[in-house]
């Protein structure tokens, strides 16, 4: 699993790829607790090169979605494939905006 965080302009990308499970997890919620959040902040979660989701990975999600709220900033999801089922199934997408239009890099040919 690979976890990245860059921000730029009161707005943060944390991009993760690979398996997010019980094991990884904890890099990913330590990658989510280092986000600055502030009143108006973005923070975009890219969800597309995640290849396994497990309840872990989706509870760190909702963790940094309340974080966000409590702060005034807004958190969004990129999701495509596995991600995207995921997040439809649960119903995340009725409570965190879902971004699920592919990129030149993940469009499908």
């Amino acid at each position: 699993m690979d976890v990245s965080v860059s921000s730029a302009d009161g707005s943060s990308l944390v991009r993760l790829a690979g398996e997010v499970d019980t094991y990884t997890v904890p890099d990913v919620r330590a990658a989510f607790e280092a986000v600055a959040l502030a009143p108006g902040a973005t923070v975009v979660v890219d969800l597309r090169d995640v290849t396994f989701l497990d309840s872990s990975g989706l509870g760190a999600v909702i963790g940094l979605y309340h974080r966000a709220r409590a702060a005034g900033a807004t958190l969004r999801l990129r999701c495509d494939g596995v991600s995207l089922r995921l997040v439809r199934l649960t119903r995340l997408d009725q409570v965190i905006d879902v971004d699920s239009s592919p990129t030149p890099d993940h469009a499908v040919h």
